[in-house]
């Protein structure tokens, strides 16, 4: 098709991106030091606005959730997305920039499946083996990819569990992601009750033994129980099902209590009540999100939910989980928390239930991995059970990034884990992205009003900054997204989102 009249290049200087229509088609053109480059304007993932990221080292950063891309070409660099971007022709005339509004055909095509050699096995098809699958097809793998997991509706988003489906702004099947199939991946749905690194093998429990000459083990996590009298009675949340299962019980139900203040709790919560359920959170801390947020963060979010009629229960003792509701401890009186429905969000535990000759983390669970996420031999692992240098994070985007590495790495590529991480949390429409991981600061610093929920807060250790947390700051936290790959001072944070 031919070019189009995009922009005059002075409408465009350098270092800027605006986004244009050509017929139906918004396209955003970037002026980046390679020159000009015309990309799908939409992030691949949610559809963020990529005209409000950042440009930084070459690369193009999505401003909700982080995916990158590079420049010029587009190609996926950083999850969540799992594909490029779509590409345009530019040609320039003179002081015009031409745009042909046919996006021009993929670099490359996912490989088709062979029945030739390698194998690779997938101990898990969620987040990272998701990625991984679709990684090594990016690449040009042609041999077989295996995955085994035993529940089927895996790959999900699992993000949007709490954050949408449960609420019922997002249908639950919409939830499901057709990498695996897209990928040709042979899917085996069964549990690893023994893997051997030394011997290349698997077993299963149902069906033959899998030899296999490469392996990411990506298990994930799942939901602690309480060991307390009437725990059983208490729904998680982890896959589909469990969605749907919470969805039937609260029909025709009035009374939801919450037992955890964490991330799943909260999200839950807000969810519930925007269906029109009445909710008590209940935990043991004294403010949620406190420990990794800050205290006035915690107040914050403490209070958007009052606003909107969740009630709290904290710093107590949960007893027993029974069919009126939740008994708790406050001092030295026992209270019932009157519920019809009870949801339990307290974290998760490694799972890790197979016997396996990999080595076991010394603190923090998990298994032991070096910056490849190499376990033992052609065995890497990934996501939640993975400790890197004695670190186990707990994201499901983390899971990705860990999921590709591990795909570059099984290819023979120089690949190591250099990524920043990144999770959000959404609550009555407010979302807050966490960039990094800081288990401990000495000041933080906040651009903004924190109890309107408009901030920027940076958390510094020694100078430097260790983690950013924002609400309303999209294009600040993706300016910080690449340059914190390096140890970057608070001077020079400071300066990246003036």
């Amino acid at each position: 098709m031919a070019h189009i009249h995009g922009l005059s290049v002075a409408e465009l200087p350098l270092g800027e991106k605006k986004t244009i229509k050509l017929g139906e088609t918004d396209i955003l053109l970037i002026h980046h030091e390679a020159g000009i480059s015309a990309v799908q304007a939409k992030c691949p993932h949610a559809g963020a606005p990529l005209e409000k990221g950042a440009i930084c080292n070459g690369r193009l950063v999505c401003p909700w959730h982080m995916g990158t891309f590079a420049l010029p070409g587009g190609e996926l660099l950083e999850p969540p997305a799992m594909e490029p971007l779509k590409t345009y022709s530019v040609k320039l005339e003179g002081s015009d920039i031409l745009i042909d509004p046919e996006p021009l055909p993929p670099r490359t095509e996912p490989a088709a499946a062979t029945e030739a050699h390698p194998v690779i096995l997938l101990v898990g098809a969620g987040a990272a083996g998701a990625m991984a699958a679709a990684t090594l097809r990016q690449e040009g793998f042609s041999g077989r990819i295996v995955a085994v997991d035993p529940v089927e509706e895996e790959p999900v988003d699992r993000t949007q569990l709490t954050k949408q489906a449960l609420s019922g702004k997002m249908p639950i099947e919409k939830v499901g992601l057709d990498t695996m199939t897209r990928c040709h991946v042979e899917r085996i749905y069964a549990s690893v009750t023994e893997l051997s690194a030394a011997e290349g093998v698997a077993r299963l429990s149902l069906g033959e033994p899998i030899r296999f000459d490469s392996a990411l083990v990506a298990t994930g996590g799942k939901p602690k129980r309480l060991a307390i009298p009437g725990a059983e009675l208490a729904h998680t949340i982890r896959h589909p099902a469990d969605v749907r299962a919470i969805l039937e019980a609260a029909e025709g139900k009035g009374q939801v209590a919450v037992i955890g203040t964490s991330f799943i709790g909260l999200e839950a919560a807000s969810a519930l009540i925007q269906k029109g359920l009445q909710v008590t959170v209940i935990g043991r801390e004294e403010l949620p999100f406190a420990k990794k947020f800050g205290k006035e963060v915690a107040e914050a979010v403490k209070a958007l939910h009052e606003s909107k009629g969740t009630r709290f229960r904290l710093g107590a003792e949960i007893v027993r989980i029974g069919v009126e509701g939740v008994t708790v401890r406050e001092g030295s009186g026992d209270q019932l928390v009157a519920a019809d429905l009870v949801v339990l969000g307290v974290g998760i535990e490694p799972e890790l239930s197979f016997t396996h000759d990999l080595p076991l983390a010394v603190r923090g669970g998990g298994i032991r991995v070096d910056a490849s996420l190499r376990a033992a031999g052609r065995v890497w692992v990934a996501g939640d059970i993975a400790s890197v240098d004695g670190t186990r994070i707990e994201h499901w985007r983390l899971a990705q990034q860990h999921g590709r590495v591990v795909a570059l790495a099984m290819l023979g590529q120089e690949a190591h884990y250099e990524g920043v991480p990144f999770f959000w949390t959404f609550h009555f429409g407010k979302r807050l992205g966490y960039l990094g991981h800081a288990e401990e600061w000495d000041q933080i610093v906040t651009d903004g009003d924190v109890a309107k929920l408009e901030f920027l807060n940076l958390y510094v250790q020694d100078g430097f900054v260790k983690a950013a947390l924002s609400c309303g700051r999209d294009h600040q936290m993706a300016q910080l997204a690449e340059r914190m790959r390096g140890r970057l001072t608070l001077a020079q944070a400071r300066v990246a989102v003036a």
